[in-house]
């Protein structure tokens, strides 16, 4: 479109008189933009992020015209026009991502329908989400926070001095790296969670804390170590938690359902190698059948990918190579 016809639509894009025709047209335009390069910065200054997109827009040559720009009143048009348009861009942002008190950062959303999902976040920690649930975080994921609705289990990658902070309800659950399952109360306010590695602290927000979706640091916290639960109601009473200790094996009721479990009692390694592409999403190459009759007895719950391939090469007495989405085993072997 040429920038007289854009500036004309993103007028009538923003006093809300688009036909259909219109509005079609002018989305067309809106989603001919790559969103790699114009993603909303979450820890980005609003000014800042205007310049940045101000500039991006500019460049991005999805503003065409015939004429060339040969005299400075033509390229006064040309930034007035990049200017309406990154305003009605921050205004279809807003509505798109309204969420927090930053609107114009965009959120990923996840949802787990009626069986159980399976995600990796983008820090490498794995979610399993339970029947019903969601899962909301900032896409560019430089603080590991998510917003949990009802029930998921946890396994969190160890980042040092990075903490991963789960909300559910009017709580926040903080943890280094760990394995845990947490549950939202039925009246959204109160949770349930237990640990099953690691250690979790677990804080009561301000409820106009809540309603901004921001993390407060509180004076007090309950700490839950392996195999504690935590059940809130109303509020934590700090000098009587109500915490309990369970007694969990390795399959329970809160990793049912999901691939978390992997210990292996002398397991055939097809066996072993079939869990791992499932838990991790990739693909376990061998080059040939030298490990078929070997057998694995190992516990590789709550551990890394890469450690997790460590361990499996060095008990077939082999090399491994890692790449994007799979797993290169070379040498070695069973008789």
């Amino acid at each position: 479109m040429t920038p007289q016809e854009v500036d004309r639509l993103a007028k009538k894009w923003q006093e809300g008189t688009l036909n259909a025709d219109e509005r079609i047209r002018f989305e067309q335009w809106y989603h001919s933009f790559d969103d790699t390069k114009l993603e909303i910065d979450s820890d980005e200054g609003e000014a800042a992020m205007k310049s940045r997109l101000y500039h991006q827009i500019m460049a991005s040559g999805a503003i065409v015209d015939t004429q060339p720009v040969s005299n400075r009143l033509t390229r006064l048009r040309y930034s007035a026009v990049a200017a309406l348009l990154l305003v009605a861009f921050l205004f279809y942002w807003h509505h798109q991502n309204a969420f927090g008190d930053r609107p114009w950062v965009a959120h990923v959303t996840i949802e787990a329908g009626d069986a159980v999902k399976q995600e990796i976040l983008p820090d490498g920690s794995i979610i399993w989400l339970k029947p019903g649930a969601s899962l909301r975080y900032v896409k560019a994921f430089r603080k590991r926070d998510v917003k949990l609705t009802g029930e998921a289990l946890f396994e969190v990658s160890k980042i040092a001095g990075k903490p991963f902070r789960v909300q559910v309800g009017d709580y926040m659950a903080t943890v280094l790296g760990t394995s845990f399952n947490i549950r939202q109360s039925d009246n959204r306010r109160d949770m349930e969670v237990v640990v099953l590695t690691g250690k979790v602290a677990v804080s009561k927000q301000r409820r106009s804390e809540v309603r901004k979706n921001q993390a407060m640091e509180t004076p007090g916290e309950v700490v839950l170590m392996p195999n504690q639960r935590l059940k809130t109601s109303g509020d934590l009473k700090l000098e009587a938690p109500p915490v309990e200790t369970l007694e969990l094996v390795q399959t329970n009721a809160y990793t049912q359902g999901t691939a978390y479990n992997m210990q292996f009692d002398d397991t055939p390694f097809m066996e072993v190698a079939r869990r791992i592409s499932m838990k991790f999403k990739v693909s376990v190459e061998t080059g040939d059948d030298r490990y078929n009759t070997c057998r694995i007895s190992a516990n590789l719950s709550d551990q890394s990918l890469e450690y997790t391939a460590e361990l499996v090469a060095s008990a077939l007495g082999a090399e491994y190579e890692m790449q994007k989405d799979k797993i290169i085993l070379k040498g070695g072997g069973c008789l």
